[in-house]
């Protein structure tokens, strides 16, 4: 198996994602009152207050039971039924699943601490087994990269970095320190990995949403490629004024060549390179901020999803200094929400996937997120090109309780997989890019909300799956499920 992370990255671009989904449907009028002195909702994200306004709402209906097209299962693990499972990743036979969480004051249990990224041996995809766990209590840790070092003192092991964004406390407590940024593992041995380093983003944002990895085979040197989302926003007493005391931008490159000392490279923004605000937007969620970063293969352009300011490509041939390129705009009535991206080097095509958990909204087109085609040939004017909808994403009818938006694409050849959170995993053909075609898709059965006690007459199941990312070698599929843990797949059309 090649293990490169620039090859790598090619099978994963944009899987990502800030985050959370299926939670929660724990409402009982009794405690709404209670839950209302949760987190602010500048503190969370999107998707997060989409998960504490469904765990104060009662659901009726729903999907529960699983359908599938041109795919079969051939293993599946529930990780002991502990739900908040993120992001999936693989390598050399082995299956990582993450963990998330975030900071709510009425429910501790939205940022668990029994267990962060699971290490699955999935050798047997028909018998996958956790082997072990990559753990940093009080963080979440919904996002992992596992990759094997090219370069560097390290060189020629494997590495898994996880994303961490704090989740046990306001983030402005002492104790964020830790649990905010990266954390390094050595993975050779996945049943015995061995804590590396952790490189903390500083105060006071929550830390890492989304990363990705490359090698500068150039340069010789490995980079990460990391999301520090509201970086920019105003905040009163900051040294900088604004919420990171230091005044760097919600895109970081963070050199990795040597894992055991991360060192930050450099930082872009759109309040302090582009002159933006990072409060202005559109739709439901009015904001502006860095959620998904995506590499080319040769790791000189960077895409960054910007949520309401759209989705920015910058030349990151000299790491050190990030220049801007050009960025896509969004129609007065669409919701924005650019999530993540997945970037087909071979045909400049970028699939980008807007978050858009919003059905309804004032003055928008109705229905939620869903799969846009961009050619990325210019990137300086990057024009779309395709789209693709899943039918419950159209917003005709009302489905019942579950998320129908687009979470993340990953382009293989001239497939593109989707995670779609309540409509599970897609997989789209898009040999021609104007006219993306479904070819099969998965949604699993719904499976227990994780937060407990669940309430009578309130729904606290529904499918939400993750991420998804395939073996190149074998073809097989892994999904990660909010609820459900780690699906293995095979397509049978192909």
């Amino acid at each position: 198996m090649t293990s490169d992370a620039s090859f790598w990255l090619r099978l994963r671009r944009g899987l990502r994602s800030v985050l959370l989904s299926g939670l929660v449907a724990l409402a009982a009028v009794a405690i709404a009152a209670a839950n209302l002195v949760a987190s602010p909702d500048d503190e969370l994200l999107p998707d997060e207050q989409q998960r504490l306004k469904q765990s104060q709402t009662q659901f009726q209906g729903g999907t529960k039971s699983g359908s599938a097209l041109n795919i079969v299962t051939v293993g599946q693990v529930s990780l002991n039924d502990r739900g908040f499972n993120g992001d999936v990743w693989f390598h050399e036979g082995f299956a990582y699943v993450g963990r998330w969480g975030f900071f709510d004051s009425s429910h501790p249990q939205f940022c668990p601490d029994d267990g962060g990224v699971a290490v699955i041996d999935a050798t047997d995809p028909a018998h996958p087994i956790q082997v072990a766990d990559l753990n940093n209590p009080g963080a979440s840790a919904e996002d992992v990269v596992v990759y094997t070092a090219r370069f560097g003192p390290l060189a020629g092991r494997d590495i898994a970095v996880v994303g961490l964004q704090y989740c046990a406390a306001f983030r402005t407590s002492p104790g964020a320190v830790g649990h905010r940024g990266l954390d390094l593992w050595d993975v050779t041995i996945p049943s015995a990995p061995v804590w590396l380093a952790t490189f903390d983003t500083g105060c006071c944002t929550r830390g890492v949403h989304e990363f990705e990895i490359a090698d500068r085979t150039d340069l010789g040197r490995t980079y990460v490629y990391a999301s520090v989302p509201f970086a920019e926003r105003p905040e009163p007493g900051s040294p900088s004024g604004l919420r990171d005391h230091l005044g760097r931008g919600e895109a970081w490159i963070v050199e990795v060549t040597d894992p055991r000392r991360p060192v930050l490279v450099s930082t872009f923004g759109i309040k302090k390179d582009l002159g933006l605000n990072p409060l202005a937007g559109q739709g439901c969620f009015v904001t502006s901020f860095g959620h998904g970063v995506d590499p080319s293969e040769d790791a000189k352009t960077l895409f960054v999803s910007y949520w309401d300011a759209g989705y920015i490509a910058l030349d990151i041939s000299t790491p050190a200094r990030p220049r801007f390129l050009g960025k896509t705009t969004y129609a007065a009535n669409e919701d924005g929400d650019a999530h993540s991206t997945s970037y087909d080097d071979a045909r400049k095509l970028l699939f980008a996937a807007d978050e858009d958990f919003c059905k309804t909204g004032p003055g928008i087109v109705p229905g939620w997120g869903y799969l846009r085609v961009f050619d990325a040939s210019n990137r300086r004017a990057m024009t779309q090109i395709g789209v693709f909808k899943t039918q419950n994403s159209l917003g005709l009818a009302d489905p019942g309780a579950g998320d129908y938006t687009i979470h993340n694409p990953l382009v293989v050849g001239t497939t593109v997989y989707i995670s779609w959170y309540t409509d599970g995993v897609r997989v789209i053909d898009t040999s021609n890019p104007a006219a993306p075609r479904e070819v099969a898709f998965f949604v699993p059965p719904a499976g227990k909300n994780p937060v407990k006690p669940s309430q009578r007459n309130v729904l606290t199941n529904t499918t939400q799956i993750w991420g998804v990312v395939v073996d190149p070698d074998t073809g097989l599929v892994y999904a990660s499920d909010m609820n459900t843990g780690l699906w293995i797949l095979r397509r049978t059309n192909q």
